[in-house]
């Protein structure tokens, strides 16, 4: 191959933008923009009623979405936190002012005793002695005749615990201290005791009286039982209060714990002639119903700009990093369509519930019929235009319900592509919607869980999202082969179907032709193996080789694969043989167009030959002008296909080629079949029958080798034993 030659082949054919190309694609773009600007006005826009508090309503109202009933829920929950018991809590610190008030009383009772015996002290009886002095007489006095009743009383009502016993009072003064203090052990522990572990006001009376027993067997005096009886009754006060914090927490706890109450999608709010109250009116102000109080007075405006940035991210996209998107006609007439019927189905989702969106239905079909990053872009774009919906009118919208559903619809459109990129038969295509579907509900019940919803209410949106896609996907699938045949668009399923050897061509090829059909499937096996050694379409290498030759059909015996002994050929002229064997090439194409087959199988069966020359006949027509002196025509002998314009069409004429030629050798080598295929591609070259494919040198080579390895695979090389001596 010359220097020249290799540039050729070394160079990709640059997308060539037709004119108008890019004025199209702007055009759908707009189209699409408009329609979605239309379906989400339409959508977000209800109709709104004239009411006012206190007036009847003139028509019945009904709920345009799901909506919380909030006075009937906050009803419940204000009765659930009525049915929380109060959260009691010890009082540390009226504990502690009760015993210290405790003590404060044994400290005044000992300075009650102190002061009485000063009284006693000061009052004793005196007698004169013989020397003049005055002395102390003996004192045996009872305490009523030092202390009249009187003062008794007076001094025991200051007391911190006023007494207004003077027998008690009396008894008191004439009882030692050290059973005093007795009494004060015997009190204060078991009052400290009792306080702080926390008394409550129910408990209070049993835990007195509990006490009161304990004391009444002790060894004290009765005086002193009756004292300590009176400390316990001042002192034993209840402790265990109520705590505010704890009793307002567990309160709320409970009240988040009820169930909200929805009214349905449909359901009657106000019925025609019913006075509409104060809860009624928040309702229709939460769905912005209520004629004059939209909630959305700019919603127009803001919806169309908020999607005209969207779409002229996408039309940037486009226009910069997809070119050859952008400026094909089919290409972007696809994209509209999808987006066009994807707005439509987002319409019919709105009124089933607005959570549910299209986006698998979308973002299937467009991983299938155009590249992968637009149907990533488009993911984008159609989560943030459907996310607008999600969250339904009013105040809600772009509330936590339209960010969850952006990101469980980016998450979804992902794992869509992914898998479905990954997949060659429908029912496959199916489950990768599912599947896409599953990662949107987990999206959804693990933002859930972040946002504090109600598990009913995620779980409920995770069905409607994984339903939504099961069905869409189904949808999606069924509608394929319609779009593959109206657009021509060979994707990997339908690619998949016509490599099924089950298929009608390929059943009457093998009875009809059955050596054009071995040969096909030898030329598929080696189309397949190169298509995967340089990165090509493998599937569509090997399903172009096995119809390639299927214009064989009309006229198997003129063949040498399927002719069993007589050639017809020896009864008919070079130029008549010729054109019987070129004409298969057009036979083929007759056949894929009534059966359907897109125009890349079409194209490698028109191109695999090129415009090589019959070689055989074309020798035999000059050996015999020899004889008869007529000129030979070598167009007459010459193929009138396109040069191979693609990978997979080189590789189908290099496997093709090579594949007859060793198929002609008795018992090949492997030294002989590298040798075969090494001339036959270098005649290939010479002849500059692969200077429009995009091949390179490099991958012509790794199409060599790979010829040799499917080769030895399919042929083994065969073992030339030596002759033995015949046994004696």
């Amino acid at each position: 191959m010359s220097v020249t030659q290799n540039t050729t082949q070394t160079k990709r054919k640059k997308t060539v933008v037709q004119p108008g190309s890019r004025a199209y694609g702007a055009i759908v773009l707009a189209l699409a923009f408009g329609l979605a600007c239309m379906v989400t006005l339409t959508s977000l826009t209800p109709k709104r009623y004239e009411v006012s508090v206190g007036n009847e309503a003139k028509q019945a109202i009904t709920a345009p979405r799901m909506v919380e009933d909030s006075a009937i829920t906050e009803a419940l929950r204000q009765a659930a936190r009525n049915k929380v018991s109060a959260v009691y809590a010890v009082d540390s610190e009226l504990a502690d002012t009760l015993i210290s008030g405790a003590q404060s009383f044994f400290s005044a009772l000992a300075s009650f005793k102190n002061a009485a015996t000063e009284i006693r002290t000061s009052t004793a009886p005196t007698k004169t002695g013989v020397d003049g002095k005055t002395y102390a007489d003996d004192d045996d006095r009872s305490w009523q005749d030092v202390i009249p009743a009187s003062e008794l009383l007076a001094m025991l009502v200051n007391l911190p615990v006023k007494i207004s016993d003077t027998s008690l009072g009396y008894a008191l003064l004439d009882t030692d201290s050290a059973e005093i203090d007795k009494l004060q052990q015997l009190v204060m522990e078991t009052l400290e005791t009792k306080l702080r572990e926390g008394v409550s006001e129910n408990e209070r009376d049993k835990v007195l009286a509990t006490i009161n027993r304990e004391l009444k067997i002790s060894s004290l005096s009765v005086w002193l039982k009756a004292l300590g009886e009176t400390v316990y009754d001042a002192y034993l006060l209840p402790t265990n209060v109520v705590n505010d914090v704890e009793t307002a927490r567990a309160q709320e706890q409970a009240a988040a714990e009820v169930e909200p109450v929805y009214i349905a999608r449909g359901a009657t709010i106000v019925e025609q002639g019913q006075v509409v109250t104060e809860e009624k009116m928040n309702t229709l102000l939460s769905l912005d119903l209520v004629k004059g109080a939209e909630a959305t007075s700019h919603l127009t405006p803001g919806v169309i700009g908020y999607l005209f940035c969207i779409f002229g991210l996408l039309f940037i996209y486009l226009a910069m990093f997809e070119k050859e998107t952008f400026t094909s006609s089919k290409k972007m007439t696809i994209l509209g369509l999808i987006l066009i019927v994807s707005l439509l189905l987002e319409w019919v989702c709105y009124v089933i519930d607005p959570r549910v969106t299209p986006t698998v239905f979308a973002i299937l079909l467009a991983s299938l019929l155009l590249p992968r990053k637009v149907a990533e872009i488009l993911s984008v774009v159609l989560a943030m235009a459907f996310a607008l919906l999600t969250g339904g009118s009013g105040a809600t919208m772009f509330g936590s319900d339209s960010i969850l559903a952006m990101a469980a619809m980016l998450v979804m459109g992902q794992v869509t592509i992914l898998t479905a990129e990954r997949q060659q038969k429908r029912g496959a295509l199916i489950a990768a919607g599912m599947l896409g579907g599953v990662a949107g509900a987990a999206i959804v019940i693990t933002g859930g869980v972040i946002l504090e919803y109600q598990w009913s209410s995620s779980l409920i949106y995770a069905s409607l999202m994984m339903a939504a896609a099961l069905i869409l996907s189904v949808f999606c699938v069924g509608t394929l082969s319609m779009w593959e045949t109206m657009f021509d668009i060979i994707t990997p399923a339908r690619l998949h179907e016509l490599a099924n050897t089950n298929h009608p061509l390929l059943k009457k090829m093998m009875t009809a032709a059955p050596g054009t059909y071995h040969h096909s499937m030898m030329t598929a096996s080696l189309a397949e193996g190169a298509a995967e050694a340089i990165g090509a379409n493998t599937l569509l290498a090997r399903t172009g080789a096995m119809y390639h030759d299927v214009g064989k059909l009309r006229r198997p015996q003129y063949f040498r694969e399927n002719q069993n002994g007589h050639n017809i050929h020896d009864t008919l002229s070079p130029e008549e043989s010729a054109g019987y064997i070129i004409a298969h090439q057009k036979d083929a194409e007759a056949y894929l167009s009534r059966y359907r087959m897109p125009s890349e199988i079409r194209k490698i069966a028109n191109e695999h030959h090129g415009t090589t020359l019959v070689a055989y006949f074309y020798h035999k027509a000059k050996q015999l002008q020899t004889q008869d002196g007529e000129p030979v025509i070598e167009r007459l002998f010459r193929y009138s296909g396109g040069l191979p314009s693609s990978k997979e069409s080189a590789i189908v004429m290099l496997a093709d080629s090579c594949e007859a030629a060793v198929r002609s050798l008795s018992e090949p080598t492997r030294d002989e079949v590298s040798e075969m295929v090494r001339r036959i591609v270098q005649g290939k070259m010479d002849e500059g029958q692969l200077k429009q494919s995009p091949l390179t040198l490099e991958e012509i080579n790794k199409i060599e080798r790979s010829f040799l390895v499917t080769f030895s695979g399919l042929l083994h090389e065969r073992i030339r034993y030596p002759e033995l001596e015949p046994l004696s």
